[in-house]
Formats: C-alpha cells, structure tokens, sequence
C-alpha cells in the first residue's frame, strides 16, 4: 500500500464522524472475544470525543484545563476520515496511547500501521510508548504486536476483565525511572515504584469531606531497600492480590500520623508485573 495516509488534530465539527466509526470499529470487537458490542466509555458519543479534544461539549469553545496534556489525532485515508486516537504526553519521554480506532471496512489495508508511524513521527522525544488492551482481544494484540509493542504486564481496573499492558522502547538506552522505597520523601510526585505485595490489610470505611462513603485499604509493598504502606481506595483495592509483582505508576507519596505512604494520582495506574493468581510473569 502506498503511502496514502495522513493525520491531523480533530476538530470539533469532525466528532459526529469520529463517534461514528469508532461505534462501528468498536461494536465489530463481537468478532475477536467481546461478549456484546460495545467499547470504552464514551465510544460512541460526540460529546465525548468533543472533551477529548479538548472542547466544551456544549459551545465547542477551546478549553486549556481540558486535557491540555491529550491530543486527538485523526487519520485520513482517500481526503476521508477513517480512525482516531488519543495520546497523552504522561511526561516527555512518556506517551500513552488511548482509544484507537480504525473503519472496520478498511481493516486489513495497512492503515493502521500508517497511522501509528505518523503519530510516532509527532513526538520525536518519546522514548516510551504505552497502551491496553482487553486480554480476550486477539486482532489488537496482534495489531499492537506487528507494530512493536511488547506485553509487559496486565492492568486489573475494568472489572470484568483483564488488560494487557503493552509497552514500545524506541531508544535502546532508555531506562525506566523506577524510584526504590527507601529513597521515598514526602511530598514526592509523578514517580514509579516496584514491590512485592506483601500484605493487604481488611477493607474499611471512611468518610469523604463531602459525605461520600468510601472504602480503603492499606498494602505493605516491598523491594529489597525497604517497605512502604500502599494506600488503595474503591476500585483499587481489587486491583492487586498478596504476593505479587507490581509497579505504581505515577504515584505521590505523602506522611499520615508519622509515617509514609504511597497513593495512586488520579491518572496513575498499577501495573501487575508478576501475577501468582494468573502466573503472568513479565519480567
């Protein structure tokens, strides 16, 4: 296939058309493991695609405090749109891949390989590429697989399934920035951190300010410097199990009645690197 597509940011009078094929890429996943038609939240809603832009769905007035760190680049095949996707600079060297879709009349044309190299070729500084997806897809997996993306652990926040968090290394001397326990501070931010899930204390419950019930967990993650409490909320708490590998991805560390602790940020993730329920092992 020659060279034929292009990308650009999306607009918001572009959104109709991007919800549009996105419902229909993403419904088609009933052929590849999904139980029902259906994809992330948001998948099939102009409105949704509007913020992720970066626009108000209302007035479709730019908005900075809206995903000023996400872009949304769409494809263009033929002078048509075919497919979207997200990317969010998680730091310069860091970007993280969300939300791709292709027209499904158009798979198996090399348009999506296209697509990635473009985007790729956006963020010369990259170093770091990440994305998920669900376990139970074959297509994407092998997509993901074809373009260089390599699986290095599963992501437990969907509750009904599993993901596969794939990574790409574009500089071969590139070294994960992973900040080891008894280096923690207070007051640090936007870090990583592996351990070994040691112990999960019982669930309990906890008023917000605002008067939202709330349940919490403290875990004792470890590596060979030291230990530290690992603060779990709602659906974090399922998200980990004794025994296991992780990785905190940016996390921020904080001290409560004299001692450290380790919390998830609101973007942060858990990344299971070694699984003793699934034998995932993805050192």
């Amino acid at each position: 296939m020659s060279d034929l597509v292009t990308i650009e940011l999306a607009k918001p009078e572009d959104a109709k058309i991007l919800a549009d094929i996105s419902k229909r890429a993403f419904d088609t996943d009933v052929e590849v493991g999904a139980l029902v038609p259906g994809g992330p939240q948001g998948y099939d809603s102009v409105a949704a695609h509007r913020r992720d832009m970066g626009y108000d769905s209302v007035d479709a007035q730019r908005s900075d405090a809206l995903n000023e760190r996400t872009d949304y680049w769409k494809a263009i095949y033929n002078d048509q749109i075919v497919g979207g996707t997200r990317v969010h600079r998680v730091s310069p060297e860091h970007c993280y891949i969300f939300g791709v879709f292709v027209d499904p009349d158009l798979h198996r044309r090399g348009i999506g390989t296209q697509f990635f190299q473009k985007i790729e070729g956006k963020y010369p500084q990259a170093k770091k590429w990440s994305l998920n997806t669900p376990e139970w897809n074959i297509r994407t997996k092998r997509f993901y697989e074809k373009v260089g993306f390599v699986q290095t652990g599963i992501l437990r926040w969907v509750p009904t399934f599993n993901l596969r968090y794939f990574v790409k290394i574009t500089d071969d001397i590139y070294q994960e920035k992973l900040v080891s326990i008894s280096k923690l501070n207070d007051g640090m931010e936007g870090i990583s951190v592996k351990g070994t899930v040691e112990l999960i204390s019982e669930k309990r419950e906890v008023t917000s300010k605002d008067g939202k019930e709330l349940h919490v967990v403290n875990a004792t993650l470890t590596d060979a410097t030291g230990s530290v409490t690992l603060v779990l909320w709602n659906d974090q708490i399922l998200q980990i199990h004794e025994g296991e590998s992780i990785v905190v991805e940016n996390g921020y560390v904080n001290e409560f009645r004299g001692t450290l602790q380790l919390n998830i940020a609101r973007n942060g993730q858990i990344i299971i690197k070694k699984s003793v329920q699934f034998g995932q092992n993805s050192d």
